[in-house]
């Protein structure tokens, strides 16, 4: 018997048409994912393992050059003082350091058992010793002998620099900052700081 539907086709039951997926077999995907994430997680471990050795190389660098990264700043910092220092005593000097002069002034003046070991600019000016100008030349040197013999020696030689035109032109007074007993080579001497302080403008 042939059935015959009436209804409207809005009205009809539509029959489900069941979708197929097609057979894919999920064991290779799982497997060719985990292989891809087990090969990555490899790769990033060699990175990290290449990683921490480069920057352990890199601290041992660093390590080793921090001497020389010291002293490079002590120099820098020696050279920035040392150029405050000089244009200092240009502005308040009169006239104009000639160290050659100076010096040959300072070689002229020694006298035996008298020798220096340090001619630099200080910071002292007459009047005021905690002033930060620099407005004084600091002589160091030793005198051989005792106390007295020393004593006697110190000032000869301060005499000497404030009778030497080459020297003693450059300054208003010299004056002797400190006298200390030394040994040297088992020897009994005296270590001696003079302040020289130059002429002002």
């Amino acid at each position: 018997m042939i059935e015959i539907n009436l209804l409207p086709k809005e009205l009809r039951k539509v029959e489900k048409v069941a979708m197929q997926l097609p057979n894919i077999p999920l064991l290779p995907i799982v497997v060719g994912v985990l292989a891809i994430l087990v090969v990555v997680s490899g790769v990033l471990g060699v990175l990290e393992i290449k990683t921490k050795k480069n920057l352990t190389k890199l601290n041992e660098k660093w390590n080793v050059m921090s001497p020389q990264r010291e002293k490079t700043g002590k120099i820098i910092t020696e050279i920035a003082a040392n150029e405050k220092k000089v244009s200092a005593i240009r502005k308040i000097a009169k006239p104009e350091l000639n160290w050659t002069k100076l010096l040959e002034g300072v070689n002229q003046s020694v006298i035996p058992n008298i020798w220096l070991a340090d001619i630099g600019l200080g910071r002292s000016i007459p009047g005021n010793k905690e002033n930060k100008d620099f407005g004084c030349l600091e002589v160091v040197g030793y005198a051989l002998g005792n106390s007295e013999q020393a004593t006697l020696l110190v000032a000869k030689f301060i005499n000497n620099l404030e009778e030497n035109k080459d020297f003693s032109d450059y300054f208003e007074t010299i004056e002797l900052h400190s006298l200390n007993k030394r040994e040297v080579y088992d020897e009994e001497v005296m270590m001696f700081e003079l302040d020289c302080y130059l002429k002002k403008m």
